[in-house]
């Protein structure tokens, strides 16, 4: 029976990793290519394993924020629960460069279906970039300064306010141009996209924003490839009257196909740039500042003149009295705040020390003060139940005609503490009936 046990836990399948290159090696450097890392367990997973950080000297190796790929995967007629992630890999040049032997701790079900605790080694993998053999950091790549082109066909667009009009865009002097350019690079993160250079012409100011950048964007619709964005704002800001031409904003990126640097171009923008506004005509449809030229006219705009100054004597003398009721106003606020803090300090020693009847009358003269109106209703707008069962146990003890023992203040005490320093939660139409009997019961 021992030697049966035996030989089915030798025979009993163990956890493994395995991964995969998703590109046909040699790749181009500057290419991005996807590594899936697969991990295979018998049976199922009990617990979603922890995938490492990959560093490789000379790469860029990041884990986009997809989610990881559940599956299942027979080998050998062993069935086994998969879980995948998929690495982004792009080297700055050329060489053999190995990815790190990291491991992965799990946690999976026996075949009893007891938790089994696990770790695998992902096998040694090697990808080749260009002609292979050891990174030099001489090369050209990002590693010896140059730019790092991307290896995808980048598509530009890009887009203007206000739009072109005429075949030119139309301005006033002091006007703002926005540029914005939008760059896709398929099956490429939007990291590796160059920041695009957008150049003015004299009289021209241009400022640009910081760019968006965004992953896993899909171009259009059913597009079958998601890829990186770029979004770059450049505003151009006109000083001078005549026309312009803004230059082309050129974007460079590696034909994967062919290994040559090839570009995509956001089209010149022809600007005409008009005067500015004159000062009686500031804006279409509104008045500005005009000046008549009869002498009727003069003498009414002089009248008017010497009334606002008038007004503005008004103003200066009975500033300081506008400064010493504000003052004094003020003075009142902070008074009622103080006064309204001392009361409510005045209640929580009276319930301390356990005194019903001056817990009751301080805390009545609390609410008509603070909040205009008595305990009772105050304690029913903030709904707070064990405020208002502690209330009527105040009541009760105070008017009932049997009390039933001294009266304990402490929970009367936290929750008028904790309701005082909050506003009314609502106003309550109807209040429950209070617990001091009637005075005419007929």
């Amino acid at each position: 029976m021992w030697l049966l046990m035996l030989g089915h836990a030798i025979a009993s399948p163990a956890p493994m990793a395995r991964v995969e290159v998703t590109a046909r090696q040699p790749i181009r450097a500057g290419q991005q290519v996807g590594i899936d890392v697969t991990v295979l367990v018998p049976n199922f997973f009990m617990s979603a394993p922890a995938f490492p950080a990959l560093e490789v000297p000379g790469a860029i190796v990041t884990m986009p924020d997809a989610r990881a790929l559940n599956g299942n995967q027979t080998l050998d007629g062993v069935t086994y629960a998969t879980i995948s992630k998929t690495y982004a890999f792009v080297a700055a040049q050329d060489g053999d460069f190995d990815l790190p032997q990291a491991t992965i701790a799990l946690t999976y079900a026996g075949n009893d279906g007891a938790p089994q605790q696990a770790t695998v080694t992902l096998p040694a993998t090697r990808i080749r970039v260009g002609a292979g053999g050891v990174p030099d950091a001489s090369s050209h790549g990002a590693s010896s300064g140059g730019a790092l082109l991307p290896v995808a066909a980048l598509n530009v667009t890009q887009t203007l306010s206000p739009p072109i009009d005429h075949d030119a865009v139309q301005l006033r002097v002091g006007d703002t141009l926005v540029r914005k350019v939008a760059t896709f690079a398929p099956g490429t993160q939007a990291m590796l996209i160059l920041p695009p250079k957008s150049n003015a012409p004299r009289g021209v100011r241009v400022f640009a924003a910081d760019p968006t950048l965004s992953d896993g964007v899909l171009p259009a619709p059913g597009s079958a490839t998601a890829g990186g964005l770029r979004i770059d704002t450049f505003s151009y800001v006109f000083e001078r009257k005549g026309t312009y031409t803004l230059p082309a904003i050129t974007l460079s990126w590696t034909d994967p196909a062919t290994g040559r640097a090839s570009h995509s171009d956001a089209p010149p923008i022809r600007v005409v740039v008009a005067p500015g506004a004159p000062a009686g005509d500031l804006a279409p449809g509104k008045s500005g500042f005009f000046v008549p030229q009869d002498a009727e006219s003069i003498g009414a705009v002089l009248a008017g003149v010497a009334g606002l100054s008038g007004l503005a004597l008004v103003i200066w003398r009975t500033l300081p009295l506008w400064r010493a009721l504000r003052h004094r106003l003020h003075e009142r606020r902070a008074s009622a705040r103080a006064g309204a803090k001392s009361l409510r300090a005045e209640v929580i020693r009276a319930c301390r020390s356990n005194d019903a009847a001056a817990a009751y009358r301080l805390a009545n003269r609390w609410g008509r003060c603070v909040r205009t109106v008595g305990l009772v209703t105050w304690a029913l707008t903030t709904g707070d139940d064990e405020l208002i069962d502690a209330i009527e146990t105040l009541e009760r003890q105070l008017f009932a005609r049997e009390s039933g023992g001294p009266w304990d203040g402490r929970s009367f005490a936290s929750a008028f503490e904790r309701c005082a320093g909050a506003a009314p939660k609502s106003d309550v139409g109807a209040r429950t009936a209070s617990t001091i009997p009637a005075l005419n019961p007929f």
